[in-house]
């Protein structure tokens, strides 16, 4: 069962929705079945912000709200090597048939930044402000 904790990042995660002026995105189906999909802006070399969406159980949400936390302030090259042992310590205690939900978090940030290292964004959001203004 649920903890405080997981009870609360189930209800209201953090860094959860659409990130509309993303630098990358992506999205993955694990083996069980949950869906994880990443969004991260990228500006001056770091991860600004990280935002998710998943269909999976509270755990998978955990999971995906941490490793969004975790990105952020992180190089594209330090969170291109996220793994699923960073993310289950940050989560505190997951039960073993519940441990693949970090896997999945970490796998679906890597894709999103291996997206922008094949797709980088040539201007940072502020460039683009000005630029439409």
């Amino acid at each position: 069962m649920f903890d405080e904790q997981m009870a609360k990042i189930d209800e209201r995660p953090d860094n959860f929705g659409v990130m509309k002026d993303a630098s990358s995105h992506a999205k993955y189906k694990g083996p069980c079945g949950d869906t994880a999909e990443v969004w991260l802006r990228i500006d001056g070399g770091k991860i600004r912000k990280a935002t998710y969406m998943s269909d999976g159980c509270g755990y998978s949400n955990a999971c995906c709200s941490a490793a969004a936390k975790l990105s952020e302030g992180m190089t594209p090259d330090e969170a291109k090597n996220m793994t699923q042992g960073a993310i289950l310590a940050r989560v505190g205690p997951v039960s073993a048939d519940h441990e693949h939900c970090a896997l999945l978090a970490a796998t679906v940030v890597q894709m999103a930044v291996f997206d922008y290292l094949e797709n980088p964004v040539q201007k940072s959001f502020k460039q683009k402000l000005i630029h439409f203004f």
